[in-house]
């Protein structure tokens, strides 16, 4: 817990060497890795919590800010981690396989959209504040892909194509797409 080495563990507990500690270790990290590492660095930010908090109580500033810090700590520890629902992806794979105009050659540009969303979804998931701020900022770049694909009504309505004409080009070109499908 203190974060000693082997050899001041094994001659601790009496044993051989530090050799013989690091194998019991390994033998009880391979049965309750994940729980155990959760546990022990909670133990330890307890203990550091502790050990600090006389000093915060009466006022010490530089302690407040520690105990602050480690209370932080100990939360993202023990946080519950959020269900990514990719909602942000599976819209732009619904637009993506719904356009007509994006061709065959075209893969590089809805794979750009696909991993931007990825990361938009993933840190609306799992981040805090400054990550999600620094997600959203590449939601105009997801828009340019998606009016680039003329997936979005202004860029499909700048381009001269609409749905209210059935001789329309929008027409047209779903026509081919149903033929090629």
């Amino acid at each position: 817990m203190a974060g000693a080495n082997f050899d001041q563990i094994a001659n601790q507990l009496a044993l051989k060497n530090g050799r013989a500690a690091e194998l019991i270790y390994n033998a009880a990290m391979k049965r309750d890795a994940p729980k155990f590492s959760t546990q022990l660095e909670g133990d330890r930010l307890d203990r550091m919590h502790m050990g600090i908090w006389p000093k915060a109580r009466d006022g010490d500033l530089a302690a407040v800010d520690r105990v602050l810090k480690i209370s932080e700590r100990r939360e993202q520890l023990f946080a519950v981690p959020k269900k990514n629902d990719h909602a942000l992806r599976t819209a732009f794979d619904e637009s993506a396989n719904a356009s007509v105009y994006v061709l065959p050659t075209d893969v590089a540009l809805p794979e750009t959209g696909r991993k931007i969303a990825d990361q938009v979804d993933e840190a609306v998931a799992s981040g805090e504040g400054q990550e999600i701020t620094k997600a959203l900022c590449l939601l105009p770049h997801l828009n340019h892909i998606l009016r680039e694909m003329l997936a979005t009504p202004a860029s499909r309505k700048a381009a001269g194509l609409t749905d209210r004409s059935v001789g329309g080009h929008l027409a047209r070109l779903r026509a081919v797409k149903t033929k090629l499908a």
